[in-house]
């Protein structure tokens, strides 16, 4: 009877092991399915996107809730959360911002005045010729809030260029930041030939700064002796107040306080009454007047100046 020799099991044995330890990889283990990994990269990358974007696209969320809010504090939790969003919330800002809604718009300009970027600035400038003035004023009032005096040669052209209501809106900012940069630039603008109603919404700017500093500019402008029927935009706004009482059922006396003064009826009275405001002075001006008197008048706003530096 034969028996097994003790040494050739261990051989082979080693043999299998040894040979086992030369095969290729892909032998030894099968790859997963190239399908498989091009899931598994994109999975990643959409994840890693979400996470990225994710404050940019809960913003857009956050504008459709702001557009169909039940209620007035609902609709200022998700404002209040685009405001918070800054620059990431720009996806839903320009989303209310691009609604037909004039309401709707309003809150995409209050968003806009808590974000301090290039792309702000320039959306709030973009604003500027929206067709409803209280979007248009919103707007100003953000660029002011942001002290972005590196707009102005922005505001500056959209006053010579844009239509009446752009020009106003233009004036309306400078007004709102009220630095010197601001009053140099209605200044300047003053110089240059503009139309009647151009010139009204200069005036009301330098009225609504109301420093020593808009003097020699309306001092300039008392030689505009063209007829102004646009009422100032201090009249307006007080005739606007008075509507809404009424429209909330306040009883209102039939008619308001004269102004003091007479009623301007040029460029040149308008920005007299001007004058008298913020010198606090009463220097009687008419076009009308001889040359003389209104050569004493611009005197004696002139002397205040000198005084008032």
């Amino acid at each position: 009877m034969n028996r097994a020799r003790p040494g050739i099991g261990m051989w082979k044995c080693d043999k299998l092991r040894g040979m086992s330890e030369n095969l290729p990889l892909r032998v030894m283990r099968r790859r997963p399915p190239r399908l498989a990994l091009v899931a598994i990269a994109l999975t990643a990358t959409a994840c890693a996107t979400a996470l990225v974007f994710r404050t940019s696209l809960r913003s857009r969320l956050w504008a459709y809730r702001v557009e169909h809010a039940a209620t007035a504090a609902q609709r200022a939790v998700y404002v209040g959360a685009l405001c918070n969003a800054g620059d990431q919330g720009r996806w839903g800002v320009a989303a209310l911002l691009a609604s037909a809604d004039a309401d709707v718009r309003q809150y995409g300009v209050l968003a806009l005045q808590h974000v301090r970027s290039d792309w702000a600035r320039q959306r709030l400038l973009d604003v500027l010729i929206d067709p409803d003035e209280t979007v248009r004023r919103l707007a100003a009032v953000g660029l002011a809030i942001q002290r972005a005096e590196r707009v102005i040669p922005a505001l500056k052209g959209l006053y010579q260029a844009g239509d009446e209501s752009s020009a106003v809106a233009a004036c309306l900012a400078l007004e709102r930041l009220g630095t010197r940069a601001a009053i140099v630039a209605l200044g300047e603008l003053a110089l240059e030939p503009a139309d009647v109603d151009r010139r009204a919404a200069l005036i009301d700017a330098l009225d609504g700064i109301g420093t020593p500093e808009c003097v020699p500019t309306l001092l300039h402008l008392l030689s505009d002796h063209r007829a102004c029927d646009v009422p100032p935009r201090s009249e307006e706004t007080t005739r606007r107040a008075l509507g809404a009482l009424v429209a909330a059922g306040v009883p209102v006396a039939p008619s308001s306080p004269p102004t003091s003064g007479p009623q301007p009826h040029t460029v040149a009275e308008r920005a007299a009454l001007v004058l008298n405001l913020i010198t606090h002075l009463d220097v009687p001006f008419s076009s009308a007047a001889p040359a003389e008197e209104r050569s004493a008048a611009e005197r004696q706003w002139t002397e205040w100046l000198k005084s008032h530096p």
